[in-house]
């Protein structure tokens, strides 16, 4: 297991099943980002980018009651890392790639998707079309 800031910790199935060690870290909250992926057979996973900017919405809201949440799947290598790309997005106000080097920063087997990468878009244009939506007053 390992530590990407405070609140989030990413790790494999193993951590899971290390009881005594989930205490000791104090850890609130698993989540098994498997679950925010399609596998189907004979085809590569890939991520269902809607569950994963919502866990990462939901990830980040946590913080502010000092929730600490361990991401795992399988390996704990690229499907959650990518979901803690994603929080550390959205935490932290940072494109995509710099969360990713961040991430890889405190998780170094993590691997790269640039594919996964594109299916979320520019961070940048996703921030601006929320904040033009809201300052909108409506259809006219």
């Amino acid at each position: 297991m390992n530590w990407i800031d405070q609140y989030v910790a990413v790790g494999s199935w193993k951590s899971v099943f290390l009881i005594d060690n989930l205490k000791k870290e104090d850890i609130d909250l698993i989540i098994d980002a498997r679950t925010l992926f399609d596998v189907a057979h004979g085809r590569p996973k890939k991520p269902l980018v809607n569950k994963v900017l919502k866990a990462g919405d939901m990830i980040e809201a946590l913080t502010h009651f000092d929730a600490k949440v361990l991401i795992h799947c399988t390996e704990g290598i690229d499907r959650t890392s990518f979901v803690a790309m994603v929080y550390v997005s959205k935490k932290y106000d940072l494109p995509y790639r710099e969360a990713y080097e961040f991430v890889k920063s405190k998780r170094p087997e993590t691997i790269f998707h640039w594919d996964w990468m594109e299916m979320l878009g520019d961070r940048m244009s996703r921030v601006i079309d929320v904040i033009d939506f809201s300052m909108n007053d409506g259809p006219s």
